[in-house]
């Protein structure tokens, strides 16, 4: 039941140290008690004291907090990550984090980097909600074993585990739309030991054609709000583990995504603009880690330790074929990376790691477009981008790891790595300061720099939902260059008691990116096109945000939370403009209520969107405008029946959406039509039910 939090002990006759937690009359050594309950919290949302980075944790109560059904739908609590979506015809989601767009958020999968590339615009919807135990959330610059892409931070998906006690996991949702999703996760035992163990994980959802106009077309543009998909993910995750203490982990999983949108054909005699996306993952990895030498005591509250060799390789493949009307968009990647990585242990006090990582990659890309001519409407111009590539990387990383005392840490990594596709080597220094001023003081510090090679199409998703010609002027040769950046920052985290609560915690924090070289799609060149060009003058972003977790009474959890970014952007002919549909700010306030044994769960959650700066669609910077600060509310009742959960819930129960989603879309295949422009709910109120079951 570690699940839901609480811990269910049963005996028979009390020994010496259940008396002292059953706390009996000392006069009576005999009670027999048929049953003692110790009972502990689990909030959804907290701050890992622990953690060398300021880590927000997503648990498993967090997780069932709302229908969670994929991973992008896990951030409604949390102000660190903003999700929305890159355009309002494909459904693709996309992240923000420290004001700036998820493919400079690494994610990862059980540490492992993956989810990146061509398969970025939709990873985060590949993954559901309930095949995971937990989401840690990092800020800043990571360590530089993991990589030198990560540059506003890291997202860690931690999965069930094939020992897990669950044999069965089953979730059932389904939304007033009538869409069903199913997901199942089976933990099996090959072995009593647990030397050899596996999970099943599955997930299949589709979209039904009920309600099919007034459900679709909210706004009544013509247009479906959301696309038709169909989707179905199925992983295999295998543990083996020695009695000398080796284990070996291996996988794979396989998607299939299809999402078909666009224009609602009622005049038949026209022609109309449909969008249609298939998508294809194939996935494996394999990781061995072999103990060295004997246990090593690290600190008297973690476990023992031992220097460790460690082997990390993964494989991934991504096939798209996408249509947005007269844009007809092909790729397929192939990915291979290893990593040889050892941790060697001097004493308690310092650890070094060393190892090397290569990766090679093959990029088949190709765009094609038909764009109608400005001067003459029944004239067509047919354009062709050819992108294929091949990117191969190989570099050697060292950090070193020094606590001075219990109260600091710190923490210097070095990497150095070589680029084929640019001809350059790429030095990352990265360092981290944990300091615990007082036991319930704790200051964090972060800084170095970050490297990444951007995928021009796949990071701009939105391009492709406009009329306009797409002017690509990035280059991936040795005259070209990666992307750059420097990012630096810190937090400081106070507990404290405020009323009931001993553990009541404020955190603030601030971060500070600034690039020396970035992709930028820029749409307020022109009116009729799409400029994807590298941007090498002042562009910056500073977010700063305050984070309060309070319990005033047992089980009534309240989080609040509060970012304000500024982030700013100077264009080609040195204009220093606000950078687009990025909210200026944004409050969460989440209040959780369970009753004893969590037999009722009451969760509600408020969101306060502040403006985001609307780009100018004529060409013109004078014509920009800014959203309006809007609001969102979500709430959910679950109630536990035997082993299972029944849950009701309602999103965005204001009902707010943005309001013109599309521009022209009464002519969607001129260059005035842009579909890119997203800033606000593109839904409005959804309700829905679902069914959590589990087997032990």
């Amino acid at each position: 039941m570690f699940r839901t939090g609480f811990i269910i002990l049963s005996c028979i006759s009390i020994t010496t140290a259940a008396q002292q937690v059953a706390q009996p009359d000392s006069t009576d050594l005999n009670t027999t008690l048929d049953e003692v309950v110790v009972e502990t919290t689990l909030r959804g949302n907290y701050l890992n004291r622990a953690s060398l980075a300021k880590t927000e944790t997503i648990s498993r109560i967090g997780l069932s907090k709302m229908a969670c059904c994929t991973v992008a739908e896990s951030f409604e609590n949390s102000a660190a990550v903003t999700v929305g979506y890159s355009d309002a015809v494909s459904g693709a989601r996309q992240i923000k984090m420290l004001g700036l767009a998820g493919t400079y958020t690494q994610l990862l999968d059980e540490s492992r980097s993956m989810m990146r590339g061509l398969a970025a615009p939709y990873s985060l919807d590949y993954t559901p909600g309930d095949w995971l135990k937990s989401i840690q959330v990092s800020k800043g610059v990571s360590s530089v074993t993991s990589g030198h892409e990560a540059i506003t931070g890291q997202i860690n998906l931690e999965y069930r585990k094939p020992t897990d006690d669950e044999r069965l996991h089953l979730n059932f949702y389904l939304n007033d739309m009538l869409r069903p999703e199913l997901n199942l996760t089976s933990a099996i035992r090959l072995k009593e030991d647990k030397s050899l163990s596996t999970i099943i994980l599955a997930h299949g959802s589709i979209d039904t054609d009920w309600r099919e106009m007034n459900a679709m077309d909210r706004n009544h543009d013509g247009f479906r709000d959301l696309p038709r998909t169909r989707q179905v993910d199925v992983a295999n995750r295998w543990l083996w583990l020695t009695p000398g203490g080796m284990q070996l982990r291996w996988g794979a999983r396989f998607t299939a995504d299809e999402r078909k949108g666009g224009q609602f054909q009622h005049d038949y005699s026209a022609m109309p603009y449909l969008t249609n996306i298939s998508n294809r993952e194939a996935s494996a990895y394999i990781k061995a880690a072999l103990p060295i030498g004997d246990e090593i005591n690290v600190g008297e509250n973690a476990d023992p330790a031992r220097n460790n060799l460690a082997l990390i390789a993964d494989y991934e493949y991504f096939n798209t074929r996408a249509t947005f009307g007269m844009k007809d968009y092909k790729a397929h990647e192939n990915t291979a990376s290893a990593t040889l990585r050892y941790d060697h242990y001097f004493g308690g006090k310092s650890m070094l790691a060393v190892g090397m990582q290569g990766r090679l990659t093959h990029i088949g890309e190709v765009l094609r477009e038909q764009v109608s001519n400005a001067s003459d409407t029944e004239a067509w111009n047919k354009y062709q981008y050819p992108l294929g590539r091949d990117e191969r990387e190989i570099g050697a990383f060292a950090e070193f790891t020094y606590h001075f005392s219990q109260q600091l840490t710190l923490v210097g990594g070095v990497r150095e790595d070589y680029s084929h596709i640019y001809r350059k080597w790429m030095f990352t220094p990265r360092a981290h300061i944990k300091w615990d001023i007082t036991p319930h003081t704790i200051m964090r510090l972060s800084g170095g720099t970050g490297f990444r090679s951007p995928g021009v199409i796949n990071d701009n998703m939105g391009v492709l939902a406009t009329g306009r010609q797409v002017l690509i002027q990035w280059q991936y040769n040795q005259t070209g260059k990666p992307e750059k950046a420097v990012n630096f920052g810190g937090s400081l985290t106070q507990t404290f008691r405020l009323g009931n609560d001993p553990n009541a915690s404020v955190s603030i924090d601030y971060f500070r990116t600034q690039f020396s070289l970035m992709a930028y799609a820029d749409q307020e060149q022109r009116p009729d096109a799409f400029y994807i060009l590298p941007l090498d003058g002042h562009n910056h972003t500073n977010t700063w945000q305050i984070d309060i977790n309070w319990t005033p009474v047992t089980r009534l959890d309240v989080m609040e939370t509060f970012r304000y970014t500024d982030s700013q952007v100077t264009l080609p002919d040195n204009r220093q403009v606000e950078r687009p549909l990025l909210n200026r700010f944004k409050g969460v306030l989440n209040v959780s209520y369970a009753t004893k044994f969590r037999r009722w769960v009451f969760d509600v959650t408020g969101q306060l969107n502040g403006p985001a700066r609307i780009p100018s669609v004529y060409g013109n910077l004078d014509d920009d405008s800014h959203s309006p600060t809007y609001g969102t509310l979500f709430a959910q009742v679950t109630h536990k029946i035997g082993k299972g959960e029944v849950y009701v819930g309602c999103e965005n129960i204001t009902d707010y959406r943005q309001r013109n989603l599309i521009v022209g879309c009464d002519q969607p295949f001129s260059s005035r039509f842009n579909a890119s422009n997203v800033w606000g709910p593109v839904m409005g109120r959804r309700f829905y039910v679902g069914l959590r079951w589990n087997l032990y």
